[in-house]
Parts: structure tokens; C-alpha cells; sequence
């Protein structure tokens, strides 16, 4: 189990490279630091351990650097209640970072029954430039509504990548023709990790959310997935509990807020 623990992690880790190509990032021993498209200190730019033993006072060092030099702040996602990063969220502490946010790492271990459409509506992998522009218009209005810039997204609607990415899926629902929900899968590691579910609010409630996430979980195990992961919002989470997914530690997220703020 903590060698699964571990490649969930390291999934978030390259899936977050993965969706922040064109912009900067920086490896350094045993951490990962990626700019995102805009400064916002907590959605969009991000330090992560990728090595467990890694210097933690280095890390945090770096991390300023690399980010002060954008005059940018940065959240530090460090994974709690499980002793790993213990001495990483110590030295987070001391150097007077503060916690933003946490939400649950979970895991689930096969496929799930695929999930039955409501009426109107249609399912399909993105496979076009145009249905990944309809892909990340939902994502930014989903995430919108629930206070998050859209801006953030601007990055991802002109990038190829993840199409051209043979260890990626990307799923658009649709009501009546109209784009409504999304999902995708980015599998690394051996773990299909699920990332950017967002259903239009007029969409909620209808299990669309629940259909298009399935179609991506399974992709991710035909993919090569020996698990499927992801980190639940408060939203999200009993949807997923539900489907079978159970909360394995959670990710805490502390702030460093930018040079001279």
C-alpha cells in the first residue's frame, strides 16, 4: 500500500507538468516546481515533493526563489496524516506558511459499471481541436461558479497535448447538443489519475457528472491503470465515495504568499 501511496502521488506530480507545459517549470532534487499561465499563488503554481527523503529547507528555499523570481507566491501541496511529508509540513510551518486548503487523496482499485445517461444526452472522448476548446469552456464555468478564476484555464485551451498524449483521455458530455460535463484521465505510474470533472450547474444532479467521470476512469484502466486516483472537492467527494473510491490521506495545501505582500 505505500508503494501505491507513492505512485499516486508521483501521478499528480507528472499530470500537473503535463498541464502546465509551455509555462515554466523547474526539477531540482527531488522536487518539482511549476508557473502556471497566471500568478494566482494557490490554483496555479505549485511545489511538490517528488522524492520522499528530499531536503524539505531546501525545497522551500527553491521554491522562493523560483517564484519571487516571478514575483509570484506558490502553494505547497504536502500530503498529511500519513507521516510522509510530516517534517515537510514542519518546516512549511516554521518558515510562517499557512494552510489554504485540503481535500482527500482517493484511490479506487477496479473499473466501475459505466453510468446511464440522462435523457438528451450523449458521451464522447475529445478528439478535436474544437472539442477541447467545448472541454475546457465547461471546466472554466464549472470551476467558476464555485469562485475560480477562468483566466486560470486560458493555457490549456490552445495546447494539443494532452490529445496527443497516447496515456490521456478526455470525455465531453453533452445535453441536447450543448457541452455540459467533462472528465479526463492522465495515467502515469501505473495509477489513471482523474483530474478537472466539472459539470455546468443547470447539468447538477442529473448524473451526468457521475457518467462522464466513469467513461474516464475506465479509459484510464484500459490505459494501463492499476488504479484509478483522484482528490476530491467537499462537492465531489460522496459522488465518489459512492462509486466506490475510499480516501487514503489528504492533501494539504500551504500558501507562500508573493515578495513584498
Amino acid at each position: 500500500m505505500v508503494e501505491m501511496l507513492a505512485r499516486t502521488h508521483l501521478n499528480l506530480v507528472e499530470s500537473s507538468r503535463r498541464l502546465v507545459r509551455g509555462t515554466a517549470t523547474q526539477e531540482g532534487k527531488g522536487w518539482l516546481l511549476a508557473a502556471g499561465g497566471i500568478d494566482h499563488p494557490v490554483l496555479a503554481n505549485a511545489a511538490f515533493r517528488t522524492d520522499d527523503d528530499a531536503d524539505p529547507t531546501e525545497l522551500l528555499t527553491r521554491a522562493r526563489e523560483f517564484f519571487g523570481a516571478r514575483s509570484r507566491g506558490f502553494a505547497l501541496w504536502a500530503r498529511a496524516g500519513i507521516g510522509i511529508d510530516d517534517d515537510l509540513l514542519a518546516a512549511a510551518e516554521i518558515a510562517g506558511m499557512e494552510v489554504n486548503y485540503e481535500m482527500p487523496e482517493m484511490i479506487l482499485p477496479s473499473p466501475v459499471e459505466e453510468a446511464r445517461l440522462p435523457v438528451g444526452a450523449s458521451l464522447r472522448r475529445v478528439g478535436s481541436e474544437q472539442e477541447l476548446l467545448a472541454y475546457w469552456d465547461v471546466v472554466a464555468s464549472a470551476y467558476g461558479s464555485l469562485g475560480f478564476p477562468p483566466e486560470l484555464f486560458d493555457a490549456c485551451r490552445g495546447s494539443r497535448a494532452l490529445l496527443d498524449d497516447p496515456d490521456s483521455a478526455l470525455f465531453l458530455a453533452c445535453v441536447d447538443g450543448e457541452p455540459a460535463a467533462v472528465a479526463m484521465t492522465v495515467v502515469t505510474h501505473g495509477i489513471a489519475g482523474v483530474y478537472w470533472v466539472g459539470t455546468l450547474e443547470h447539468a447538477r444532479g442529473s448524473g451526468l457528472g457521475r457518467a462522464v467521470t466513469a467513461a474516464a476512469i475506465n479509459a484510464g484502466f484500459d490505459l494501463g491503470g492499476e488504479a484509478a486516483s483522484l482528490q476530491a472537492s467537499h462537492m465531489g467527494r460522496s459522488i465518489y465515495e459512492a462509486m466506490g473510491f475510499t480516501a487514503a490521506y489528504d492533501y494539504r495545501l500551504l500558501v507562500s504568499s508573493p515578495p513584498g505582500a
